[in-house]
């Protein structure tokens, strides 16, 4: 992108849509089970990352309800923990909204020439995760609102 045209760019240039939204939860087999209850989920629209039973600092739910996808998130270590509580909204309700962007290397170029840098759990910046490539903004400079970007592998 050229200088000029990087100056008039914004991050909304590059969502192309609604990833999930998280929430941090305390208990996901019981936070699985009320969504279960309230949207009459079936096993084909929850996955659990890492399974129950496997070691981890966290885990996390991911359930399709119509068109949004929940991300709930149990930390687990007490690293984790300190983590996702050292925000605002890591105590309960909403802990972030992810949105799907079309160039993430661009929209972080962006966001960087405005002063807002990578944090949270990606503080050094884009991480792959083998499915997709994720940075988390910092709170810090977004008025405490913890803000993922996702771009999905084509």
């Amino acid at each position: 992108m050229q200088e000029n045209n990087r100056a008039r760019a914004a991050l909304k240039d590059f969502i192309t849509g609604l990833r999930h939204v998280g929430h941090i939860v305390d208990d996901l087999q019981g936070s699985i089970a009320e969504f279960r209850r309230i949207y009459g989920l079936e096993d084909s629209d929850i996955t659990v990352l890492p399974p129950f039973g496997e070691e981890a600092p966290a885990r996390f739910g991911l359930l399709q309800v119509g068109s949004v996808e929940f991300e709930l998130i149990e930390p687990i270590s007490d690293e984790m923990r300190a983590t996702l509580h050292s925000v605002k909204s890591g105590a309960g309700g909403i802990n972030h909204v992810a949105y799907v962007v079309s160039d993430i290397d661009a929209a972080m170029q962006v966001l960087a020439d405005q002063g807002i840098r990578p944090g949270h759990v990606t503080p050094h910046g884009v991480v792959d995760t083998g499915r997709t490539r994720i940075a988390y903004l910092n709170p810090a400079d977004t008025g405490d609102l913890l803000i993922e970007l996702v771009e999905v592998y084509g």
